[in-house]
């Protein structure tokens, strides 16, 4: 075997092992962006709220913020929401005003080392919280009466529940087929040949998913790019939707009258 050809073999597998590193290692580091809190942060928000604590089943603890509308009468049932990949509670808890707006009570959690929630984190023990804080708000709200949210990293998390248990709907914002496929849409130059610690495969869990279904996507996301989300098509049933806002980005659907309107029917239905 000459020179070049080793010294090609080796240069191939020098970046498959510094690829596998990145999608395995540090692919926490790529994928979440948390923001702690100190234990004893006490939250500011507009309106009546509980702040909760699960202990998570398989290790670490949970923070919970569970907004009410005691205020506005009976409510018409529980936004579930499953938040980005950023931040905190302290960002994300604002969003109770618009599903309260809409007649709803709003739940909404940390997950493992983001805000006030600890725990290790793999893909496993993510996907348990979830479904032990979608339990945990059938305590407070019959199934048929919750609504679950799932936004950019969220979804993946909300398609996981609405795979395995009832709600009234399942509602997508700026989601993505899958982790890999979210990867070699950044880098379609490189083969798919790298290993993944979370794969966060929506599109099994979307397809099993027996409650009405509607997506919101934005044509200039640079997060999830566009065609990344929209091959999530494929995995709904022939009722659910699929809606597109033009220029809309990643951060910015809610200042669109076509996400604004489409919510307000979907959250009255």
């Amino acid at each position: 075997m000459s020179f070049w050809l080793l010294y090609a073999v080796g240069v191939v597998l020098v970046l498959w092992v510094l690829g596998n590193i990145c999608t395995t290692l540090l692919q926490d580091y790529f994928i979440f962006r948390p923001r702690r809190l100190p234990q004893d942060y006490r939250y500011r928000f507009m309106g009546h709220f509980e702040e909760i604590w699960l202990q998570a089943k398989h290790g670490g603890r949970l923070n919970v913020l569970y907004f009410n509308s005691l205020n506005l009468g009976e409510p018409k049932g529980l936004v579930l929401y499953y938040h980005g990949n950023s931040s905190n509670l302290a960002r994300w808890g604002h969003l109770h005003q618009y599903f309260g707006e809409q007649g709803y009570d709003f739940l909404a959690y940390d997950y493992r080392g983001f805000g006030k929630s600890s725990g290790r984190r793999t893909e496993a023990t993510l996907f348990a919280d979830a479904l032990q804080v979608y339990d945990y708000a059938c305590t407070l709200c019959p199934p048929s009466r919750i609504v679950i949210v799932g936004r950019s990293m969220g979804s993946a998390f909300a398609c996981r529940v609405a795979a395995q248990h009832p709600c009234r709907r399942l509602i997508l914002e700026t989601p993505f087929y899958n982790m890999p496929k979210l990867f070699y849409t950044y880098y379609p130059f490189l083969p798919p040949v790298f290993l993944f610690k979370y794969r966060f495969t929506n599109c099994r869990h979307l397809k099993q998913a027996r409650m009405p279904v509607c997506i919101f996507q934005g044509t200039n996301d640079w997060v999830v790019p566009y065609k990344c989300a929209v091959q999530l098509k494929d995995c709904l049933k022939p009722h659910d939707e699929f809606i597109t806002i033009p220029d809309g980005g990643h951060n910015n659907l809610q200042f669109y009258d076509v996400y604004n309107l489409k919510m307000r029917e979907l959250l009255q239905t």
